[in-house]
């Protein structure tokens, strides 16, 4: 085992190692981001290092599985600033590099080392298999070079090493041989690896009737489809760059008309023909236009679009206008559309009728405007029927200011709908309340009816319809209890101050100021505005006795137009406790000196509950065990109190009721009197008179008997 300090030391190595290594990788990434700052073809006065320019032509027709036939030509130009990966130190420059590699490194290039590079160069370029070369690869595989690469070498000019203006290069040319495979589509492969042949633009020709079909680079792609440039220096990645090539095809044409065209064109209105041309991405197709008219060219045009309007070009009514548009594409392939319509120059015509709430009007024609009138809420029917002398359909259009949008159609015959009603500009309950009791105009509704035919020919009629006040007032009613807003369905008691005011509610088109307003209580009318009354003046309705009561708020605009709004409200007894004595009465046979119970009946005529008691003088009776409270139901709460005592005299004095309300905060004592009921005999003087009268009698009996 190695001992402590052996430890450290094995530990002090591998850090140091671990350190110069990552120095190492710092110094290596620096280097690389260095290089990717520089980019190899500009020197540091911005100056192009490499210039030049490459062809690859492919010089017989292509087939499937067959010899394919190319050749190949580049032409280089450096400067001598510029390093060479041929040999070593390529930072010192090319001069340098040749003579300190090939040379005896004296600061001075001879023509013995200039012949030396030349032919290291040469050796360099003596390529055989195309994609190694830098040039290209057909279908997945490396083209062959047919007998040998002619490469000659423009060696740097004899001199010091020191200079930095001169330039070198070289030119290649070549015979490829390849071989396509079995499929319908060619492949091309550029390599991109870094290499100096690739930073020239290489320029791709095509046997005739073939052409670039897509890649994946084609932002570093340009020129015509059958001869194009790639800028391989400007591929944003190390990666090769496949092009697919393929025989040309007719470009794809489609064109269309505006308006749309079927078998007719207007003749005093231009019509539009716009058409689209697609082929390869490399080119735009030219598009030419030709009207004709009997088979005699009167106009043309190359544009992607023409304007035409058959009066100009002397077409009359039933003339065949014919229109042609030819795509031509770079090889020359065509495709063809066109469109023969017949020159309509008579407009369509049309009757209709309007029906308000069913109501028939007049019958109207093209151009004949009416004036309508509907009562807001009116529903309102135009009916028409249209015809063309090409007995072809008309398109029938109605559109109104309504509603954003609004629009209907129709063809040959066809009713329009809509509900006339006060539109934008009414008073509104949207609106603050000055806003709202505001005069306003009646809303007019604007009709447009467009009837059109085959050809474009259109006919237009407008109507305005003004809509008449038929809306009654909108009532507002908010009811007021002792100064506060309160909902219909809140508690309200008898004796409360209860007012409505309507001053929230408005016409939709009136001052509110002509609106005239009454106010019905069950039935019975307690309210009329005068001239002088003011929306904002609250109406009384205090006095209203408990129990349901229904409201009416009727209101009246100019036009005579009325609204009812029913209230219902209901009122409660009056709010505390309303205590009285209603009956204290003594049995029939209480005596002066005996024990009697008083019999006391209490009422309270109030919505608070209460509790009592009896009193004489300092002494009281129990509290009655329940309150008792007036309810809107069973009307004022009652409740019998007792209350034994010995009476002393003929009248209780200091005897009263005491109550108290602790949800009314109230509280009191009711003074009483009482008596008892008088005892005495019968009269003595009666009964003198009756024996008298007995006595009387007797004697004349007696009398009449002898």
């Amino acid at each position: 085992m190695p001992s402590e300090n052996g430890k450290s030391v094995i530990l002090t190595t591998l850090l140091i190692c671990t350190l110069l290594a990552l120095s190492q990788i710092t110094v290596s990434y620096d280097s690389f981001m260095q290089d990717e700052s520089n980019p190899v073809f500009s020197d540091s006065n911005g100056n192009q290092t490499i210039q030049g320019q490459s062809f690859l032509n492919f010089t017989h027709p292509i087939s499937h599985s067959s010899q394919v036939n190319a050749t190949w030509f580049a032409r280089v130009s450096v400067l001598e600033s510029y390093g060479t990966d041929l040999l070593e130190n390529r930072s010192i420059g090319l001069l340098d590099q040749i003579d300190q590699a090939l040379g005896n490194s004296d600061g001075w290039l001879d023509e013995s080392e200039a012949n030396s590079f030349s032919e290291l160069v040469v050796s360099s370029r003596s390529w055989t298999d195309s994609f190694s070369g830098g040039c290209c690869a057909f279908d997945h595989s490396s083209m062959s070079v047919v007998g040998s690469i002619a490469v000659s070498v423009n060696p740097p000019e004899i001199g010091p090493t020191n200079r930095t203006e001169g330039e070198w290069g070289w030119t290649e040319s070549g015979n490829l041989i390849g071989t396509s495979d079995g499929r319908t589509l060619r492949l091309i492969d550029l390599p991109r690896v870094g290499a100096l042949i690739e930073e020239v633009p290489l320029r791709v020709s095509l046997p005739e009737n073939w052409e670039f079909k897509f890649s994946p680079m084609s932002e570093i792609i340009t020129g015509s489809p059958g001869a194009f440039i790639v800028d391989r220096s400007q591929a944003p990645v190390a990666y090769d760059i496949r092009i697919t090539i393929d025989r040309n095809m007719p470009p794809l044409l489609s064109a269309t008309s505006s308006p749309q065209i079927s078998s007719t064109i207007s003749l005093e209105k231009p019509s539009s023909f716009s058409a689209t041309c697609s082929d390869n991405p490399l080119e735009i197709p030219r598009i030419e236009w030709i009207i004709r008219k009997n088979g005699t060219t009167i106009s043309s045009f190359e544009n992607s679009w023409i304007s035409v309007k058959p009066s100009d070009l002397n077409f009359i009514h039933g003339d065949i206008m014919s229109v042609n548009a030819t795509c031509i594409d770079f090889h020359g392939a065509t495709s063809h559309w066109n469109d023969n319509p017949t020159v309509d120059g008579i407009s369509p015509h049309w009757s209709g009728k309007f029906s308000v709430d069913g109501i028939e009007g007049e019958v109207i024609e093209n151009g004949s405007q009416t004036p309508i009138l509907a009562l807001s809420g009116s529903l309102i029917s135009l009916e028409v029927n249209a015809s063309d002398d090409s007995s072809l359909p008309v398109m029938l259009e109605l559109y109104t200011n309504v509603s954003e949008g609004w629009r209907q159609t129709g063809l040959n015959q066809q009713t329009f709908e809509f509900t006339a009603n006060q539109g934008m500009g009414i008073n509104g309950a949207d609106m603050g309340i000055n806003q709202r009791h505001m005069q306003r105009t009646p809303s007019e509704i604007l009709m447009v009816l467009v009837v059109t035919d085959d050809a474009g020919n259109t006919v237009l009629s407008e109507w305005t319809l003004t809509v008449l006040d038929a809306n009654p007032p909108i009532v507002i009613p908010r009811l007021f209890s002792n100064g506060i807003e309160i909902e219909y369905d809140d508690k309200l008691h008898e004796g409360d101050v209860l007012e409505i005011n309507l001053s929230h509610s408005f016409d939709d088109l009136d001052s509110i100021g002509d609106v005239s307003w009454s106010v019905l209580v069950d039935g019975e009318e307690i309210f009329v505005s005068g001239p002088d009354w003011s929306v904002f003046e609250p109406i009384n309705l205090s006095g209203l006795k408990k129990g349901t009561h229904n409201i009416t708020v009727k209101a009246t605009d100019s036009k005579g137009n009325i609204r009812k709004e029913p209230i219902s409200i209901t009122v409660e007894p009056r709010r505390g406790a309303h205590i009285r004595v209603v009956e204290a009465t003594l049995p029939d046979d209480a005596k002066i000196g005996n024990s009697v119970m008083l019999t006391v009946l209490v009422q309270n005529d109030g919505s608070d509950p209460a509790f009592a008691r009896v009193c004489l003088s300092d002494i009281c009776g129990r509290w009655t065990e329940e309150p008792f409270v007036a309810t809107l139901e069973s009307g004022p709460g009652q409740s019998t109190i007792e209350f034994q005592f010995e009476i002393q005299n003929d009248t209780v004095e200091g005897l009263y009721l005491s109550w108290d309300s602790a949800s009314a905060g109230t509280y009191g004592d009711i003074p009483m009197e009482v008596s008892v009921k008088s005892q005495a005999g019968i009269p003595t003087s009666l009964i003198f008179a009756v024996l008298i009268g007995i006595l009387a009698f007797l004697f004349v009996w007696y009398g009449n008997s002898e």
